[in-house]
């Protein structure tokens, strides 16, 4: 569609205004339908991208059909993209890319289909987001089609089950290993969890959890030289006239507030049991008492 000035368009009659919405409507519809028809082609491609790399292996070969021997008709370090765009070069010179949706897709029927790992048939009946799933998987075990990531991934292509998709990706997520984090990103994924107040809920606790299972002694020190100088920036923390937003004092009171909470509750004194009472204790007892009525009349 063209790209008209605003003007010209308010200048359109109504039905020319209306003819242009049916005509974006349409082009969107062709658009989508465009799209889709090009996803679905992937796996038939993928096929054909197999034949040519036949063609291309062929044509490397130092020997013919028959086993006699020949020079290569193509330079052995053809690579297969090179190749295929030498086959789709247009009359301007320009030569067709191998869409690695393509590609993916070859991988998918090398690996499992030339293995015999599932038929042809398989091959055709499964989504190009599988197959494309499924040669990720064999990109990451290198091939071998015998590891137990390949095995699980053809059972899949070959049940089909609704939630395929979702089963091959937990396959290949065992065998990815994710990408080691920067400094930068960890820096800036704590000023997020900073920001969000999760620095005395969540950071402090957590990193006195960890403080509490070190084992290597340098990694040990390192973090209690790092608590160390973490704990002198409380007298760094100032207003905008310097002033110490928590003075020393302060900082006093809170440490006898946290003692004070912390302090073990004192023990009780155990008394030291006494000896069992006998007959002649209690008679030594009762000699002690005041007199009675019987021994004052005695």
């Amino acid at each position: 569609m063209q790209l008209t000035p605003m003007e010209a368009l308010r200048k359109l009659s109504v039905d020319e205004q209306d003819k242009l919405v049916r005509e974006a409507c349409s082009l969107e519809s062709k658009a989508i339908n465009a799209t889709e028809a090009h996803k679905l082609s992937f796996p038939a491609v993928g096929k054909l991208v197999c034949v040519v790399e036949e063609r291309l292996n062929e044509l490397k070969s130092p020997r013919d059909v028959d086993g006699n021997p020949r020079k290569p008709l193509i330079a052995v370090n053809t690579s297969l993209a090179a190749y295929w765009g030498s086959l789709t070069k247009s009359k301007d010179g320009k030569a067709g890319r191998l869409n690695p949706h393509w590609y993916s897709c070859a991988v998918a029927f090398g690996t499992y289909v030339r293995t015999e790992l599932i038929t042809e048939a398989d091959y055709d009946k499964n989504t190009a987001q599988c197959l494309e799933i499924a040669a990720s998987i064999s990109t990451e075990t290198g091939g071998d089609v015998s590891s137990d990531a390949i095995t699980e991934a053809a059972d899949v292509l070959k049940d089909r089950p609704k939630d395929a998709a979702k089963q091959l990706k937990d396959i290949l997520s065992t065998l990815k290993k994710p990408a080691a984090m920067t400094a930068e990103k960890a820096k800036e994924l704590l000023a997020s969890i900073f920001s969000g107040g999760h620095m005395t809920t969540v950071v402090i606790p957590m990193l006195g959890a960890e403080i509490a299972h070190i084992e290597d002694s340098e990694t040990a020190r390192s973090a209690f030289l790092g608590m160390q100088t973490a704990g002198t920036m409380f007298a760094q923390n100032v207003d905008a006239e310097q002033k110490r937003r928590f003075p020393d004092e302060v900082i006093d009171g809170w440490i006898k507030a946290y003692c004070d909470a912390n302090q073990p509750p004192p023990q009780e004194e155990t008394k030291p049991e006494g000896k069992p009472e006998t007959a002649e204790t209690k008679g030594k007892g009762k000699s002690k008492g005041k007199a009675t009525p019987e021994t004052q009349a005695a």
